[in-house]
């Protein structure tokens, strides 16, 4: 059928075609120190919505071997299946994403986001600067992802990088495209009206963490 709710059905249906996950195992510290692919979506399967135990939201301009390390952390938490070879299944940028169709891969956002148990926020110091992050955050809350399913893992501790997340703002986020951050933060206002409500679900997210 034709109208929005045929393309949202197929959105969904593509979606779920190509939702995939990697093993947490099978992730090594050199995967996470650059954003150079480095043979991994070879190594991610098929998965079933639901089935992933955590998306995670990372800038690759921050510190591969601490977000490797808190990654482990979140690993061993509560509500985390961990049973060997299979669990914990992650949601990984350039592993589940096959690099030759990242328009149709980024098309299905909502539904790898949905799918996942949680949404894991490995929060660095240049988090915040990057506008993909934001989306992932925005994009959490409209498929009614619940705040409380939300797990923060600063990668520092110190004074500075809090405050960076003290005063967020979407609109001071870049992205390596200016054509894609008008665009990006055009679906974010659409979303809220303007972008302080987004704003101050996002800060509140961050001083909720640990």
């Amino acid at each position: 059928g034709g109208g929005g709710g045929g393309a949202a059905a197929k959105a969904l249906d593509e979606g779920g075609k190509r939702f995939r996950a990697l093993p947490l195992s099978v992730l090594t510290e050199a995967d996470l120190s650059s954003s150079t692919d480095s043979g991994l979506h070879r190594k991610t399967k098929p998965a079933s919505l639901g089935d992933v135990d955590g998306f995670i939201s990372h800038s690759w301009q921050d510190d591969g071997a601490v977000k490797y390390a808190r990654l482990h952390e979140w690993a061993k938490t509560d509500g985390v299946r961990n049973d060997g070879a299979e669990h914990p299944l992650i949601w990984l940028d350039k592993a589940c994403i096959n690099q030759d169709a990242i328009e149709a891969s980024l098309r299905g956002l909502p539904v790898f986001l949905s799918g996942c148990r949680s949404l894991v926020v490995l929060a660095g110091p240049t988090y915040t600067s990057r506008l993909w992050c934001v989306v992932e955050l925005f994009v959490w809350h409209r498929v009614g992802g619940a705040r409380e399913r939300i797990t923060v893992s600063h990668l520092a501790s110190d004074t500075e990088t809090q405050a960076l997340f003290a005063k967020f703002r979407a609109s001071s986020a870049r992205c390596y495209k200016p054509r894609d951050r008008q665009h990006l933060l055009a679906v974010i206002e659409s979303g809220f009206g303007d972008l302080k409500p987004f704003d101050k679900l996002v800060r509140g997210v961050f001083s909720h963490a640990a």
